[in-house]
């Protein structure tokens, strides 16, 4: 008798539940806003920057 092989609950796949979509699919999946020459850095003073976007309404197609 063969046993199938439950990927869902491999160590692999709860580690990284994402592994077999890439990154700008899960980025559209998420509507997220597009910050590609969209952005401006504000220095924090710490060693830290804040990105915040230009147009709120551009998101990755």
């Amino acid at each position: 008798m063969e046993f199938k092989k439950a990927s869902e609950l491999s160590r692999k796949y709860l580690a990284n539940p994402h592994q077999n979509k890439s990154f700008l699919e899960r980025l559209k999946n998420n509507n997220s806003i597009d910050l590609r020459d969209n952005c401006y850095v504000i220095d924090l003073g710490n060693g830290y920057n804040s990105f915040k976007p230009i147009d709120k309404s551009k998101y990755f197609e």
